[in-house]
C-alpha cells in the first residue's frame, strides 16, 4: 500500500467526522432546539394535546374544536394529528379516526393520546361522554400500522365503559415503564385510575390482589386538587404525575405535578407546574410531556387561551428541574421568529401582512399595524425592524381599543423615521401626540434591534446599542394594555419579537432557601386573584422571627436600582427585613392592615456592581401587635433604574 498525503489524510478524517456529526442525532450541531412554540404552534383552535416522538419525529394528539367556517358540532367528531421533525413547521394529517372508521362514536371524541409497541401504533381516545356503567362510550383503541394511520377500530368497543372509584373514563395516557409493562393512567371528576394494559395494549391486565382498576388520585390537600388529564412519567427513578386542577372553561385551569416512587402511587402534590398570566394566556392546561431524543430537553405541550379570545390553541414550553427532582414551574412566554412561516396569535388592523423569509412583512400603508394578545404594563419589549424608505416604522405597546385606522388607538408607538432621520416616539388617543425624537443615521431596508423599557410613567426606547437609551420620556397616560408592531406609510419588516414583564413575579422566581411552616404559590381561591400584577402571588406561612425565604433575581445590568416589592397586606401579616447577597437593604416593612391591601412598597436604593443572579432574602423580623400571624405574602420585586 502506498503513502497517504497528508493532506489527503487530514481531508479524509474530517470527512469521517463530519459524517459521524450528521449521523449521529445526539451529535447534531445544526439543531438548535426551541424553548417554546410562539403564540401557538399550529393554527385552529385545538386542546388537550398528548405528544409522543416516533424515529425521532415529534406527533401531537389534540382534541379537535369546531374550526372557523365549520358548521357547529364538527369538531367534536373527528381528530387531526400533527407531525414535525423540528418542532416549527408542522404537517397536519386529518381526520385520523371519527365515526367512519370507529363505529360506535356517536356524538363526541376527544383526548387523543398515542402509544407504540411491536411495529404497532395505538391511539386511545375517550367518546360519548358518558356518565356511569351500561352506556355506550368511554375509552377506546385504534390501531395502525403507521402513526399518520389509516386507523381502525381494535376491538369494535370501549375498552373501559365503567365508571370505577369515582373516576369518569377519559382523558386517558399510556406509560411504559422500563420492564416493558404498559400502563394507562386516565380520569376526570377528581378522581384518577390506573390499570394494567395486557402486551396486545388492547386489553387489561390484573392486579396481584386480582382487581382491574386501582385508585392512584394524588393525595388531597384541599388545594388545587387533581380534576383531570393525569399524564405519568419517569426521571431519576420517580415517577411524576402532571395533572389539570381547576375548571377547564376559566381561568382557574392549570397544570399541578404529583410524584411517587411507585407506579401505583401515593402520589403526593409538589406543587404547581403552569398556571395562568393575566399579562399574556388564560387557563393553560390538560398537557402532554416529551423529552428530546436529540437534546434530552424535556417540553409541556398544552393548550391555553389568549386573555381575549375563548378558542383554546396550541402552545409548548421547555421546562427543567431542580437539583433536588422538583420542577422548576414553567413561564410562559410571548416571543415570536415567524420561523413556522404564519402569523398565527396576530390579529391585523390595516394593511396587507404576510410573512416570508422568516419575518413579519407589511405593504406601505397609512398606519397599518397588527397586535398580539397581551396586558403589560411594566415591560421590555424587543424586536428587529426593517424600515422602508419612505415614512416610519416601530414597535406599539400599552395599547387599547384597537381599530383599522392611521391612529385608532390608545397607546405608545416608537417609530424608526429613514426620510428624516430619526428615532421618533409618541402617543396616540384616536389622534397623534409627539413625545420626543432623537437624531440616527437609518438606512432603509436595513434591519435594526429596539428595545422598548417602559416602567411606570418612565419609557426608553434603544436602537442597536442596548446600554444607552436614544430617547428618555416621562408620561403616564396609557398605563397597561397588548403590544403590536406598526408602519405608517412604509414597507416594513419585523422579527424575533419578545415581550416580558420588567416586574420579576415572585410565583416564578426559583426559591433558593426557605423556612417556615411553607412556602407556596397564591390566587384566589382556585383562580387567579386580578388584584396581583400577573393573577398570583407566593405565601410564606412564616412561624416566628427569623423565619425567611430566598428568591433568585437576574439583575440586568450594573447600576443603581429603586428596589419596589409588590404585597399582599392582611390582618396575619409580620414584619420583614430585606437583604441582598447577605446586606440588609432599606428598613423594615410592616405588612399587616386590618384588611386586604395590595401595596408596592419603595423598600431600597442599591448600586448593583454586576449583573447577574442576586439572593434577594425577606427575613422576618416580628409583626405588629395587631397581627395574629407572621406570614408574608409577595406579588412582585420591581428593579427601577435610578
Amino acid at each position: 500500500m502506498g503513502k497517504i498525503k497528508k493532506s489527503h489524510l487530514v481531508f479524509f478524517c474530517v470527512s469521517i467526522v463530519i459524517c459521524l456529526i450528521v449521523a449521529l442525532p445526539g451529535l447534531a450541531l445544526a439543531y438548535t432546539a426551541p424553548t417554546h412554540s410562539g403564540p401557538q404552534f399550529v393554527g385552529g383552535s385545538y386542546a388537550d394535546p398528548d405528544v409522543q416522538v416516533y424515529d425521532g419525529t415529534y406527533w401531537v394528539y389534540p382534541t379537535r374544536s369546531t374550526q372557523a367556517g365549520e358548521p357547529p358540532g364538527t369538531g367534536v367528531k373527528s381528530v387531526d394529528l400533527f407531525s414535525s421533525t423540528d418542532m416549527i413547521n408542522w404537517t397536519k394529517h386529518p381526520n385520523v379516526i371519527s365515526s367512519a372508521n370507529i363505529s360506535w362514536i356517536q356524538h363526541s371524541l376527544w383526548a387523543p393520546s398515542g402509544a407504540y409497541r411491536d411495529g404497532k401504533y395505538y391511539l386511545y381516545f375517550a367518546a360519548n361522554a358518558i356518565n356511569g356503567d351500561g352506556q355506550l362510550g368511554g375509552i377506546g383503541v385504534a390501531v395502525a400500522d403507521h402513526p399518520e394511520g389509516p386507523y381502525t377500530d381494535a376491538i369494535g368497543a370501549p375498552l373501559i365503559n365503567v365508571v370505577r372509584n369515582g373516576a369518569g373514563p377519559m382523558d386517558q395516557d399510556v406509560f411504559i415503564d422500563d420492564d416493558g409493562q404498559a400502563y394507562m393512567y386516565y380520569g376526570s371528576w377528581r378522581e384518577c385510575n390506573v390499570v394494567k394494559l395486557n402486551d396486545d395494549m388492547k386489553s387489561l391486565g390484573t392486579w396481584p390482589d386480582g382487581t382491574v382498576y386501582k385508585k392512584v388520585t394524588p393525595t388531597k390537600t384541599g388545594n388545587n386538587d387533581f380534576f383531570e388529564a393525569p399524564k405519568v412519567f419517569k426521571r431519576n427513578g420517580i415517577y411524576y404525575m402532571t395533572y389539570s386542577a381547576g375548571i377547564w372553561a376559566d381561568s382557574s385551569y392549570k397544570v399541578m405535578y404529583a410524584t411517587s416512587n411507585s407506579v401505583t402511587g401515593p402520589f403526593e402534590p409538589q406543587g404547581i407546574m403552569l398556571h395562568t398570566d393575566t399579562t399574556m394566556s388564560d387557563g393553560p392546561g390538560h398537557n402532554g410531556i416529551v423529552q428530546s431524543p436529540t437534546t434530552n430537553e424535556w417540553y409541556i405541550f398544552y393548550h391555553k387561551r389568549y386573555l381575549n379570545s375563548s378558542p383554546r390553541v396550541l402552545a409548548y414550553d421547555k421546562f427543567e428541574f431542580n437539583p433536588d427532582n422538583t420542577i422548576i414551574p414553567v413561564k410562559m412566554k410571548v416571543e415570536d421568529n415567524f420561523e413556522d412561516g404564519d402569523d398565527a396569535g396576530w390579529t391585523k388592523y390595516g394593511g396587507t401582512w404576510t410573512v416570508s423569509g422568516g419575518q413579519y412583512n407589511v405593504a406601505s400603508n397609512p398606519g397599518a399595524k397588527s397586535l398580539l394578545d397581551t396586558n403589560y404594563a411594566d415591560l421590555i419589549y424587543e424586536a428587529d425592524v426593517t424600515p422602508g424608505s419612505t415614512g416610519n416604522a416601530g414597535l406599539v405597546f400599552r395599547v387599547t381599543n384597537p381599530g383599522t385606522g392611521t391612529d385608532a388607538y390608545k397607546g405608545y408607538y416608537a417609530g424608526l423615521d429613514v426620510p428624516n432621520q430619526r428615532v421618533m416616539i409618541g402617543k396616540a388617543n384616536n389622534n397623534w401626540t409627539p413625545l420626543a425624537t432623537a437624531p440616527m443615521s437609518l438606512t432603509a431596508n436595513t434591519k435594526y434591534h429596539v428595545k422598548i423599557f417602559a416602567q411606570d410613567d418612565s419609557i426608553k426606547v434603544y436602537v442597536d446599542d442596548m446600554t444607552t437609551p436614544k430617547i428618555s420620556v416621562t408620561d403616564s397616560t396609557h398605563t397597561r394594555g397588548t403590544v403590536g408592531v406598526r408602519t405608517y406609510d412604509s414597507a416594513a419588516k419585523f422579527d424575533n419579537i419578545s415581550v416580558k414583564s420588567s416586574r420579576y413575579e415572585t410565583e416564578n422566581l426559583q426559591v433558593s432557601a426557605t423556612s417556615g411552616a411553607k412556602h407556596s404559590m397564591f390566587g384566589n381561591g382556585l383562580a387567579v386573584d386580578h388584584n396581583l400584577s400577573a393573577g398570583y402571588g407566593t405565601m410564606l406561612d412564616a412561624t416566628g422571627v427569623n423565619d425567611y425565604v430566598t428568591y433568585m433575581v437576574n439583575v440586568p445590568e450594573a447600576r443603581s436600582y429603586s428596589v419596589k416589592v409588590g404585597v399582599k397586606k392582611g390582618d396575619n401579616r409580620g414584619q420583614f427585613q430585606m437583604s441582598v447577597n447577605g446586606i440588609n437593604h432599606g428598613s423594615v416593612q410592616d405588612l399587616y392592615s386590618s384588611a386586604f391591601d395590595y401595596v408596592e412598597l419603595n423598600v431600597a436604593n442599591i448600586t448593583f456592581s454586576s449583573a447577574g443572579n442576586k439572593s434577594f432574602k425577606f427575613n422576618v423580623a416580628g409583626k405588629n401587635g395587631s397581627s395574629s400571624a407572621y406570614n408574608l405574602a409577595f406579588d412582585y420585586i420591581k428593579l427601577v433604574p435610578n
